[in-house]
């Protein structure tokens, strides 16, 4: 996607450039042969797709992006190329099969530029102007593509490498183009075997893949440059140099990520066994390591080495890269001694991560880990992040970060990491979300300890419940997927600021919940926090729906951010607790808010929800076809999210029932309900207590249970 199209209006168009083998547009697509496409050999070509205007948004201070229709953007067809193989249907033991003859597209910060490889002769038709170039031998070739004027560039003219009987002995490939610039300034890099400048024969007819970088002007290429001289490694066969797909220049086009098994990517000399990421400086050709190589197998993981932290002229304040490798912020390895334990490295757990360090690269860094991916089976992460650190996103097979994964399918994940200049002292306190139940704070060693404090304000009074006061009941924690209450000693909020209607579902928005409001955000166990209000005083928020119930003492560690732009300087205070995860945390929905009150409950015998049919409530009532039947009742609740009906135990008076349908509403993430079915020995009256259990967990305990009213 282009990066930074002009702001025309206060509004930005960006474009989106991708390979399709649909055969007509994109756009609407289902699979099925429309009978006279205009792509019938179903290769893949290339398109553009024009996002709809957007309005720049500060995310800095919490807004929200509106909602956007995407539908009404424009696709736009590239290329329309001859298929260099029919497509072939898939069977039982094979997938289908399309030509993938236009790939690996890139586009410029403005837009405006596209770069490509094609295996297809594109200037055949005169599309490449006065070029001469052409690819009658369909190798994949290095292509630009001028939006403006509509004219394509070959970058490279090359062929494969036969000996002197027919046998090829190098088949020639030129990939993942990246670019940078805009205007009419580009830089252009790609890696290829070609030897493209006379400096890449390593004998025999043998090249190695090396990256190269050239200019562009809108309209020619010039300053064709060979940036590695290296040879493969003759052992293994392993190419030394890895220059993955996506950006890998700096976005004022001075500096080059890629990986590389060379000590020295200049010398054309010996190879180390394993990979390690380097940054390479254009202007004044020199390279740089960044962090550690592996010392021994497995190895480490693809680094997918990329630029953040721009500064207004788009220079980098600092390059991200992923390693699964345990070193220290000073750049070395723990010794592996008593003085010198593992767990003083960056990653013990060894799990793949993102780091950074700051540009001009140093052996000694310091190096900062960005994520916190648990350990276990992960695969690698490839890093896209903002203009600065603090926002990214990057796709993860076979974790849970609390998001909920639990088939350890490939996500994509947003990653927010908000600058500290601030570390409260402040102690905050956790309540369930529906009566505000105080739930118990444990201590900064993991152990559940003392009451909370303090306790909701103003305190709701009970009206119409028990008298009594036994030992309060104080839950152990908040269950995933739970409704729940902040309050904190220090601010929580600059202002007040709440979820607009019809804005959190988890059917149709992903997140399901602004993860930032009114420059504030939190997470548990480094997992955002879904947030539907915020203020000076309370935090409304849902736990994260994928975090497992901790065990023994462990807790999680809560970490709220509160930014403040109308201070002289823009402040970011973090202000940390400790919360418990349980199993189950059920809590009644009630018209206080709090304790007593009445309880939150439809009857749904007719099968009709909204309106709601509230009480009093019958022992029977009319179904659809209005036959008397048992009174079906749904109980608002929240914390039950990932329960069973079996394990539910609804109490109405004295009498004890077993729900028969216990769900989340995917429209109210945080909300679940509780079907139940009168039965006929239920105890009846003006202002019965109902409580809900799950094993030794309570809604309330009886005194101050919400109240239901049942008639016979």
């Amino acid at each position: 996607i282009s990066l930074e199209p002009s702001l025309v209006a206060g509004k930005r168009t960006y474009t989106i450039v991708f390979s399709s083998n649909a055969p007509v547009t994109p756009a609407s697509f289902d699979g099925t042969d429309p009978g006279a496409p205009t792509n019938l050999d179903m290769n893949q070509e290339l398109w553009t797709y024009q996002v709809p205007p957007v309005s720049d948004v500060d995310l800095t201070t919490g807004a929200d992006v509106p909602f956007q229709d995407l539908s009404t953007g424009a696709f736009t067809r590239i290329t329309n190329t001859a298929a260099s193989q029919p497509p072939v249907a898939g069977t039982t033991t094979s997938s289908p099969r399309v030509a993938d003859d236009n790939r690996d597209a890139t586009i410029s910060d403005d837009g405006q530029v596209l770069a490509f490889v094609s295996t297809r002769d594109l200037c055949a038709s005169g599309a490449c102007g006065s070029s001469t170039n052409r690819n009658a031998d369909g190798n994949p070739e290095i292509f630009l593509f001028n939006r403006g004027t509509g004219i394509f560039t070959q970058v490279t003219s090359t062929a494969d490498t036969f000996n002197s009987s027919g046998r090829l002995i190098n088949p020639v490939f030129n990939e993942n183009p990246s670019l940078a610039g805009s205007g009419s300034s580009y830089v252009l890099a790609f890696i290829s075997d070609a030897n493209l400048t006379g400096n890449n024969d390593d004998g025999g007819g043998l090249n190695n893949a090396e990256v190269y970088v050239a200019t562009y002007n809108g309209a020619a290429v010039s300053g064709l440059k060979q940036v590695t001289k290296t040879k493969d490694n003759v052992t293994t066969g392993a190419t030394s140099n890895v220059f993955s797909v996506g950006r890998r220049l700096s976005r004022d086009g001075k500096w080059l990520a890629f990986e590389s098994l060379a000590g020295d990517p200049k010398a054309n000399g010996t190879n180390t066994l394993f990979y390690a990421p380097f940054v390479y400086d254009i202007v004044a050709d020199a390279f740089v390591q960044i962090g550690l190589r592996a010392l021994a197998a497995p190895g480490d993981i693809v680094h997918f080495p990329t630029f953040t932290d721009y500064n207004t002229s788009l220079s980098p304040g600092s390059v991200m890269f992923t390693s699964a490798l345990n070193f220290k912020s000073d750049g070395t390895f723990p010794a592996a001694t008593t003085a010198d334990p593992d767990s003083n490295g960056l990653n013990p757990s060894r799990a793949a991560q993102v780091f950074l360090t700051p540009m001009p690269v140093q052996s000694t860094g310091p190096f900062t880990r960005i994520t916190n991916i648990p350990g276990g089976l992960t695969g690698g992460i490839r890093a896209f992040p903002s203009k600065s650190r603090q926002r990214m996103a990057f796709s993860l097979a076979g974790t849970e970060l609390g998001g909920g994964n639990p088939d350890g399918s490939i996500e994509a994940y947003y990653h927010f990491s908000p600058d500290v200049t601030t570390e409260s002292t402040a102690s905050i306190s956790m309540f369930t979300g529906a009566s505000l139940v105080a739930v118990l704070t444990p201590s900064p060693s993991g152990s559940p300890s003392g009451s909370p404090s303090p306790s909701p304000s103003p305190s709701p009074s009970p009206t119409g419940s028990p008298t009594g006061s036994p030992t309060p009941y104080v839950p152990l924690g908040l269950a995933a997927g739970e409704l729940a209450i902040v309050q904190s000693t220090a601010s929580l909020a600059q202002s007040i600021a709440m979820v607009p209607n019809n804005s959190a579902s988890e059917s149709e928005r992903s997140p399901s919940l602004p993860t930032e409001l009114n420059g504030v955000s939190m997470s548990i166990g480094g997992a955002a926090c879904g947030l539907y209000k915020v203020t000076p005083t309370a935090i409304s928020f849902v736990v994260p729906i994928g975090l497992p119930a901790n065990t023994g003492t462990n807790s999680y560690a809560v970490v709220i951010n509160v930014r403040d732009d109308a201070a002289v300087r823009p402040t970011n205070t973090v202000i940390r607790g400790l919360v418990v995860i349980v199993a189950a945390q059920p809590d009644v929905f009630t018209t206080t808010n709090g304790p007593g009150g009445r309880a939150a409950v439809c009857n749904i015998t007719n099968g009709i929800t909204f309106p709601c049919q509230a009480e009093p409530f019958n022992l029977m009532s009319p179904d659809q076809n209005s036959v008397l039947m048992p009174t079906k009742l749904e109980i608002m609740v929240t914390g039950l999210r990932s329960q069973l009906a079996g394990s539910v135990k609804v109490t109405i008076g004295t009498t004890d029932i077993t729900p028969y349908n216990v769900m989340f509403n995917p429209r109210m993430p945080g909300f679940d309900q509780v079907d139940i079915t009168l039965p006929a020995n239920v105890n009846t009256g003006p202002n019965l207590t109902l409580v809900i259990t799950v094993g030794t967990a309570t809604s309330r305990q009886t005194a101050t249970a919400p109240l239901i009213r049942i008639d016979p």
